[in-house]
């Protein structure tokens, strides 16, 4: 069974930062407690631009994060601070350095 990554870019509203950051650190909490995520994180950039990078153990994983009830309560705080969609793509890794794939 394969590994799969997510990566997305996004920018927040202006101004709206450190609020985003907090709804981002409640949704690494959120996923430290689902079975089969090995890396959930979040990067800023410059200004308001933010990119997230996370390793799940198979597609199952992946599907069941975006099923799990303790990550859906954080999405509407996120959509709203959010400057437009966020650019998602999702990947099967094959080589890295730090990462047991």
């Amino acid at each position: 069974m394969s590994k799969v990554s997510m990566v997305a870019t996004f920018a927040c509203a202006e101004g709206k930062g450190d609020e985003m950051e907090a709804v981002l650190s409640a949704q690494v909490a959120a996923a430290a407690e689902l079975e089969g995520v090995e890396v959930y994180s979040y990067h800023r950039g410059e200004g308001d631009e933010y990119s997230f990078f996370a390793l799940f153990s198979s597609m199952e994983a992946l599907q069941a994060h975006g099923e799990a009830d303790s990550l859906k309560d954080v999405m509407p705080a996120f959509m709203s601070l959010l400057a437009g969609p966020p650019q998602m793509s999702t990947f099967v890794p094959v080589a890295a350095v730090g990462l047991a794939l």
